[in-house]
């Protein structure tokens, strides 16, 4: 049975839902929309990151389309804090889906509605379709690698000046922060390849 695509679902950024939080105060509540005028979904959104408890609350409504039943939901998603390696903190939703009876509690900059709530792509197995059309796992890692690593190019030729202040800019920790992903990538690549190696030497 093929995977459902994240591409195809509703989604939520973290970055993008909290991008003016401080300037509210650590709290806000909106309205996320899809489609023209939110025809195609909405979703009620409160965020807090204003004291110990760190959250996402959904609230929503859906209709069953085989039943007709409406359904109300209202839950919430905790944010995990951590910090960055080159100083400041960063934000994550944890999660809150349960897979086989286990609880998944991943920290993911994503949440997907794969289904009736909110969760990560593992949870509802979704794949993206840039993966289909490259079957091979292992080249999607090294791809993914290389396109990092023009990502990086592009930002070096803007930078002018790696430290300001004795500190390093914000450009060259986004630099530095891309060469980290770019060997996460070819390290998936190395790792998928390598398998695949082992198993024809043992064919």
């Amino acid at each position: 049975m093929s995977k459902d695509e994240a591409d195809s679902c509703k989604k939520i950024e973290i970055w993008w839902l909290l991008r003016d939080i401080k300037e509210r105060g650590g709290y806000k509540s909106t309205t996320v929309r899809w489609g023209e005028d939110g025809s195609a979904g909405r979703v009620g959104v409160t965020v807090s990151i204003w004291g110990e408890e760190k959250y996402v609350q959904f609230s929503y409504s859906q209709t069953d389309y085989r039943t007709g039943e409406k359904r109300d939901f209202d839950y919430k998603v905790p944010v995990v804090e951590t910090t960055c390696h080159f100083g400041g903190t960063r934000y994550w939703f944890q999660c809150s889906l349960f897979k086989k009876g286990t609880h998944c509690g991943r920290c993911v900059g994503v949440l997907y509605k794969g289904g009736d709530y909110f969760g990560c792509r593992h949870c509802y197995e979704l794949t993206y379709s840039s993966q289909k059309t490259n079957r091979r796992g292992g080249m999607y890692a090294l791809y993914r690698s290389l396109e990092t690593y023009i990502k990086i190019d592009k930002l070096a030729d803007k930078s002018k000046r790696y430290f300001y202040a004795g500190k390093l800019t914000k450009t060259q920790k986004r630099i530095d922060e891309l060469r980290g992903e770019a060997v996460y990538h070819y390290m998936q690549y190395q790792a998928v390849e390598g398998g695949r190696e082992g198993r024809n030497k043992n064919a």
